[in-house]
Protein backbone atom coordinates (compact mmCIF):
# COMPACT_ATOMS: atom_id res chain seq x y z
CA UNK A 1 0.00 0.00 0.00
CA UNK A 2 3.07 2.48 0.66
CA UNK A 3 3.82 2.52 -2.70
CA UNK A 4 0.64 4.15 -3.65
CA UNK A 5 0.91 7.15 -5.48
CA UNK A 6 -1.91 10.18 -4.92
CA UNK A 7 -2.88 9.31 -8.53
CA UNK A 8 -3.51 5.68 -8.27
CA UNK A 9 -5.44 6.87 -4.74
CA UNK A 10 -7.65 9.27 -7.32
CA UNK A 11 -8.09 6.18 -9.37
CA UNK A 12 -8.95 3.26 -6.91
CA UNK A 13 -11.59 6.44 -5.37
CA UNK A 14 -12.90 7.29 -8.55
CA UNK A 15 -13.76 3.81 -9.76
CA UNK A 16 -15.14 2.75 -6.51
CA UNK A 17 -17.13 5.77 -7.03
CA UNK A 18 -18.13 4.97 -10.50
CA UNK A 19 -19.30 1.39 -8.96
CA UNK A 20 -21.28 2.97 -6.77
CA UNK A 21 -23.29 4.87 -9.14
CA UNK A 22 -23.61 1.65 -11.11
CA UNK A 23 -24.83 -0.04 -8.37
CA UNK A 24 -27.69 2.42 -8.05
CA UNK A 25 -30.28 -0.38 -8.73
CA UNK A 26 -29.08 -2.38 -5.88
CA UNK A 27 -29.13 0.54 -3.69
CA UNK A 28 -32.79 1.38 -3.89
CA UNK A 29 -33.23 -2.11 -2.20
CA UNK A 30 -31.02 -0.83 0.91
CA UNK A 31 -31.87 2.68 1.03
CA UNK A 32 -35.19 3.12 -1.07
CA UNK A 33 -35.64 5.20 -4.01
CA UNK A 34 -35.70 8.96 -2.69
CA UNK A 35 -32.55 8.44 -0.78
CA UNK A 36 -30.75 6.20 -3.78
CA UNK A 37 -31.19 9.19 -5.83
CA UNK A 38 -29.67 11.72 -3.84
CA UNK A 39 -27.06 9.55 -2.87
CA UNK A 40 -26.56 8.77 -6.65
CA UNK A 41 -26.76 12.53 -7.17
CA UNK A 42 -23.86 13.45 -4.61
CA UNK A 43 -21.32 10.53 -5.87
CA UNK A 44 -21.88 12.07 -9.50
CA UNK A 45 -20.78 15.29 -8.25
CA UNK A 46 -17.78 14.02 -6.32
CA UNK A 47 -16.91 12.20 -10.05
CA UNK A 48 -16.62 15.16 -11.74
CA UNK A 49 -14.18 16.36 -9.05
CA UNK A 50 -12.25 13.49 -8.57
CA UNK A 51 -11.87 13.71 -12.31
CA UNK A 52 -11.13 16.68 -12.63
CA UNK A 53 -8.61 17.00 -9.72
CA UNK A 54 -7.02 13.63 -11.31
CA UNK A 55 -6.88 15.28 -14.92
CA UNK A 56 -4.67 18.45 -13.37
CA UNK A 57 -2.64 15.97 -11.84
CA UNK A 58 -1.44 13.72 -14.87
CA UNK A 59 -0.12 16.33 -17.07
CA UNK A 60 3.20 15.81 -18.18
CA UNK A 61 5.59 17.88 -15.74
CA UNK A 62 4.28 15.73 -13.03
CA UNK A 63 4.74 12.97 -15.06
CA UNK A 64 8.38 13.54 -15.43
CA UNK A 65 8.63 14.64 -11.64
CA UNK A 66 7.06 11.05 -10.60
CA UNK A 67 9.40 8.98 -13.09
CA UNK A 68 12.85 11.16 -11.32
CA UNK A 69 11.61 10.37 -8.33
CA UNK A 70 11.53 6.71 -8.94
CA UNK A 71 14.64 4.74 -7.57
CA UNK A 72 16.96 3.16 -10.13
CA UNK A 73 16.37 6.76 -12.19
CA UNK A 74 20.04 8.82 -12.19
CA UNK A 75 18.56 11.17 -14.79
CA UNK A 76 16.23 12.80 -17.18
CA UNK A 77 17.58 14.82 -19.86
CA UNK A 78 15.77 17.00 -22.02
CA UNK A 79 16.05 18.44 -25.55
CA UNK A 80 15.48 21.44 -27.01
CA UNK A 81 12.36 19.89 -28.13
CA UNK A 82 10.50 19.68 -24.91
CA UNK A 83 7.38 21.43 -24.37
CA UNK A 84 7.07 24.16 -22.03
CA UNK A 85 5.78 22.04 -18.94
CA UNK A 86 8.70 20.00 -19.46
CA UNK A 87 11.01 22.97 -19.96
CA UNK A 88 9.49 24.08 -16.42
CA UNK A 89 10.69 21.09 -14.68
CA UNK A 90 13.90 20.94 -16.92
CA UNK A 91 14.83 24.01 -15.41
CA UNK A 92 13.73 23.83 -12.06
CA UNK A 93 16.58 23.90 -9.87
CA UNK A 94 14.88 21.56 -7.52
CA UNK A 95 14.33 18.82 -9.76
CA UNK A 96 18.24 17.79 -9.39
CA UNK A 97 17.27 14.65 -12.08
CA UNK A 98 16.11 16.53 -14.65
CA UNK A 99 17.80 19.03 -16.41
CA UNK A 100 19.05 19.87 -20.02
CA UNK A 101 20.88 17.34 -22.67
CA UNK A 102 23.73 20.25 -22.84
CA UNK A 103 24.43 23.48 -21.15
CA UNK A 104 23.71 25.29 -24.26
CA UNK A 105 20.04 24.15 -24.12
CA UNK A 106 19.19 25.71 -20.92
CA UNK A 107 18.15 29.10 -22.22
CA UNK A 108 15.62 27.58 -24.81
CA UNK A 109 14.49 25.80 -21.90
CA UNK A 110 13.82 28.54 -19.86
CA UNK A 111 12.44 30.47 -23.09
CA UNK A 112 9.87 27.61 -23.47
CA UNK A 113 8.41 27.38 -19.74
CA UNK A 114 8.16 31.22 -19.67
CA UNK A 115 5.76 30.87 -23.08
Amino acid sequence: MGNITSKQWFQIISGINGGLITGAALLQTLFGQDLTIKIVAVLGIIGIIINSVGAALSGQGSLVQDVAAMPGVTRISVNAQASPALASVATDPAQTKVGPVTPDIKPALVAKASS
